[in-house]
C-alpha cells in the first residue's frame, strides 16, 4: 500500500514538468482553510468548561495548536489549477484545575501531524484535496505523573491516513466533506474515517475586513462506531480578503475525546477560541 501511494505522488509530481505553466513556491492555496477543523494547519488557542461523566467538571480544558501548510509547486493547464505541498501541525491539550486549593496547569496530551497533499480546482466553485499524512498522539508528562499512570497504554493513535476532500464554495457558504482510510497503524485499528461541515460568512455593515461567522464541523471514525464528534461555532472574522484573518469564536464540542489516547471517553465542552490562519506561502 505504501509503495502504491508513493508511486501515485511521484507520478503526480513529475507530471508538472509537462504542464504549460508552473510556479515554484506559490503564494496562497487552491484549497481553502477549514476554520472549525482542529487539525487544520493554523495557530489557535481555546479555553473551555469541561463536561464528562454526566456533569460539569471542576476544571477547564484548553487546546493550543501551531501549524502551517506550504505549497511547493502550482501548475495551470487548460484553466485547471493544481498544486503539491506539505503540512506540519502540533496540538497540545491542557487541564486547568485547582486540587486541594492549589492551582495547576497540567499538560494532558500532544498530537503531531505531518503530511503531503495534492490539491486542484476545475472551476471557482469546486475544490479538491488528496492527502497522505501521519498522526501520532502522546500523553503529557504532567498528566502521567499527577494522575499516577503507571501502566503502559496501547497507543492506537499512531497511524497514517489517506483521504480525499471536496469543497463547494458560494459567495457566503462553504460546504465540505472528506472520506479517508488508515492504510497502516502501529496497533490494530478500524480503518475508515471522515468529516463534513459548513461555514457561513457575511460582511458586517458592508465592511470587507469584518464578517459574521457561523459554522459546524463533524468528524467520524469507524473505531468509535462512527459516532459524530460535533463542533458548532459563532463569531467574527477580522481581516481583509487575501490577508491572514483572525477568527474569534464562541464554540462548543460534543463527542468522543479527540486527539488523545483516551478517545473512547465521551466529553463535551463550551467556551471561546481564537485562531490565526497564516497565508499559505509566507513560509
Amino acid at each position: 500500500m505504501k509503495k502504491s501511494v508513493s508511486l501515485l505522488f511521484f507520478i503526480l509530481f513529475f507530471s508538472t514538468l509537462c504542464a504549460q505553466q508552473h510556479v515554484w513556491l506559490p503564494a496562497g492555496s487552491v484549497f481553502p482553510a477549514l476554520t472549525l477543523d482542529y487539525r487544520e494547519p493554523h495557530v489557535a488557542g481555546s479555553l473551555y468548561a469541561l463536561h464528562s461523566n454526566k456533569k460539569w467538571q471542576d476544571r477547564m480544558f484548553a487546546n493550543f495548536s501551531v501549524g502551517f501548510s506550504r505549497n511547493i509547486i502550482r501548475w495551470t493547464k487548460d484553466n485547471r489549477q493544481q498544486e503539491l505541498g506539505f503540512e506540519l501541525f502540533v496540538m497540545t491539550q491542557f487541564l486547568f484545575e485547582n486540587p486541594l486549593g492549589r492551582f495547576q496547569v497540567n499538560l494532558f496530551s500532544n498530537e503531531f501531524k505531518v503530511g503531503v497533499h495534492y490539491q486542484w480546482q476545475n472551476n471557482e466553485k469546486w475544490r479538491y484535496r488528496l492527502r497522505l499524512y501521519h498522526i501520532s498522539d502522546h500523553l503529557g508528562d504532567d498528566f502521567i505523573y499527577r494522575f499516577l499512570v503507571n501502566d503502559y497504554v496501547d497507543n492506537l493513535r499512531i497511524y497514517e491516513v489517506l483521504d480525499l476532500s471536496v469543497v463547494r464554495l458560494t459567495p457566503h457558504w462553504k460546504l465540505y466533506a472528506s472520506a479517508g482510510v488508515i492504510p497502516h497503524s502501529a496497533y490494530e485499528r478500524l480503518p475508515l474515517l471522515g468529516e463534513m461541515g459548513f461555514e457561513w460568512k457575511k460582511s458586517i455593515n458592508g465592511h470587507d475586513w469584518l464578517q459574521w461567522f457561523v459554522g459546524g464541523h463533524a468528524q467520524f471514525e469507524q473505531e468509535t462506531g462512527f459516532y459524530p464528534g460535533t463542533r458548532l461555532a459563532f463569531g467574527i472574522i477580522l481581516g481583509k480578503p487575501g490577508h491572514a484573518p483572525f477568527t474569534i469564536l464562541l464554540d462548543g464540542y460534543q463527542g468522543y475525546l479527540p486527539f488523545s489516547l483516551y478517545d473512547k471517553v465521551k466529553v463535551g465542552w463550551i467556551g471561546g477560541s481564537i485562531s490565526f490562519q497564516p497565508i499559505r506561502g509566507w513560509f
